[in-house]
């Protein structure tokens, strides 16, 4: 049977309809993605029958679309694991006891975005951020009495403006590869969106910091907490060792897993020092199961009772099953069909923006996949951009306000999946992402009021002629 193109209209009512079951399941019934995605997954398997494909070449689709994301549940496992031995030797309680002596409540929410997206613009990896300093400030957090949830949205938002932003991140030298724009020309015509939308961000997390504080910092339960770090676990810059080494290695563009073996190699180095006495089987214990606080008081115990590699599954399951239905939706080119669905509507420079946008939104929602999201819309948007007299560093610039920001929304994305798993708060982090929000949406208005669009010069779309004519794509 002869293979069928998907059209714009089934496409459409089917992705209408995947977005329904998601929706529906996730926020109206509270289920976790999992299943939800397994129905989206039939249907759209069906679909692919339908349009002529073979099981077995479905199959392969999903083989292939789980091989994009087993670095990262290398990635998330190494992270869990990590995470036990820290606890256990003192690392997220020393982060923790000095950051309740440092950081003052009405300004915590601020300070963890600003000091996230310092650390996120010097590794290039908002990763890397949120798994060293974005769990310290969750412990902080926790003993401030300060939502855990709102915690989560300020270091997204935090780590997301620094992954942007940095020379160093692979989702801004994709953007730029992709809009075919030098590195640098690119970072500085994002930072007409990038910064604007991280004043709006400090703006309202200030607003929040300063109208829960009053209630929310119990002096005394900060006190006891403090107290109680100090007697039950030992404090020491030692136990620093790790989470800086990771840093330093991600920061030199060492691979995030050399990076992450190395930082728990000396996690357990310094356990020994940290823990007189303690066995190998403990710590491997700890490294596989967690960490289990006993300390009699009910608010350390809960704040210390995490890592370990059995906390990260939700994660890994999570990440397998999406990427296994975006490897069918890539195959049978759903995305494909919508994008080339909308190029009729793309008459303005707004609505060719605009359509970047929805175009990268729409394969996070369905795909789940940072880089694809990025990468086909800038492909096959690209001629919409020339024809509508837009420098390509326009696109670059959405592609990354909408492909990169809006990704770690979707909990069914690798990087969502991965932010409610080691940060362990569930969905409710997406609303606090202000940063998220508020890019694409200010990538929008730039478009339909042309502020500071750049218009094609006589010598790029000469350029434009010449790149074209060397790849072999001739004029078109």
């Amino acid at each position: 049977m002869e293979k069928r193109k998907p059209s714009f209209l089934v496409s459409s009512l089917v992705i209408l309809l995947i977005i329904a079951i998601l929706g529906v399941s996730i926020l109206v019934y509270g289920t976790a993605p999992h299943i939800p995605i397994v129905i989206a997954a039939v249907i759209v398997t069906l679909y692919g029958l339908k349009l002529g494909y073979k099981w077995k070449e479905l199959e392969k689709a999903m083989t292939k679309g789980v091989s994009y994301g087993v670095p990262a549940i290398i990635i998330l496992s190494l992270i869990g694991i990590t995470v036990g031995v820290w606890v256990l030797n003192g690392t997220v309680q020393t982060i923790t006891y000095y950051g309740l002596q440092v950081l003052s409540p009405s300004l915590f929410l601020v300070s963890a975005v600003i000091i996230t997206a310092v650390v996120a613009t010097m590794t290039g990896s908002s990763w890397s951020a949120i798994s060293t300093i974005g769990i310290a400030l969750m412990g902080v957090a926790y003993g401030m009495s300060i939502s855990p949830t709102v915690t989560a949205g300020a270091i997204v938002s935090g780590a997301l403006f620094g992954d942007k932003l940095s020379p160093l991140s692979d989702t801004t030298n994709l953007a730029a590869a992709t809009a075919k724009v030098d590195i640098f020309q690119h970072i500085r015509h994002m930072l007409w969106t990038t910064i604007p939308s991280l004043i709006i961000t400090l703006g309202i997390f200030a607003a929040i910091g300063i109208f829960s504080s009053r209630e929310a910092a119990d002096i005394g339960k900060v006190e006891s907490m403090m107290t109680t770090l100090n007697n039950e676990f030992m404090l020491t810059p030692v136990t620093l060792i790790s989470p800086l080494l990771i840093i330093i290695l991600a920061f030199r563009k060492v691979s995030p897993i050399p990076s992450l073996i190395i930082g728990l190699v000396a996690a357990v180095i310094t356990t020994f020092y940290t823990v007189p006495g303690v066995s190998l089987g403990t710590i491997m214990n700890t490294a596989h199961f967690g960490y289990t606080a006993d300390t009699g008081v009910e608010a350390i115990d809960n704040l210390l009772s995490l890592g370990g590699l059995d906390s990260m599954l939700f994660g890994v399951s999570l990440i397998l099953i999406a990427l296994s239905f975006g490897g069918i939706i890539r195959e049978i080119g759903i995305a494909q069909a919508i994008i080339e669905g909308l190029k009729r509507f793309l008459r303005s420079r707004g609505n060719v923006i605009t359509s970047t946008v929805l175009s990268c939104l729409g394969i996070n929602v369905v795909v789940g996949e940072q880089y694809l999201s990025i990468i086909l819309p800038g492909q096959m948007l690209e001629e919409s951009y020339e024809q509508t007299n837009l420098h390509p560093k326009n696109m670059s610039r959405t592609l990354e306000d909408a492909g990169t920001l809006i990704h770690p929304l979707i909990p069914w994305g690798v990087t969502g999946a991965f932010i409610m798993t080691t940060l362990n708060v569930g969905i409710g982090y997406i609303p606090f992402s202000f940063i998220c929000f508020i890019s694409p949406i200010i990538a929008i208005i730039y478009g339909y009021t042309g502020f500071t669009l750049t218009p094609l010069a006589t010598e790029d779309v000469v350029d434009l002629e010449k790149q074209r004519v060397s790849s072999g794509t001739g004029s078109h």
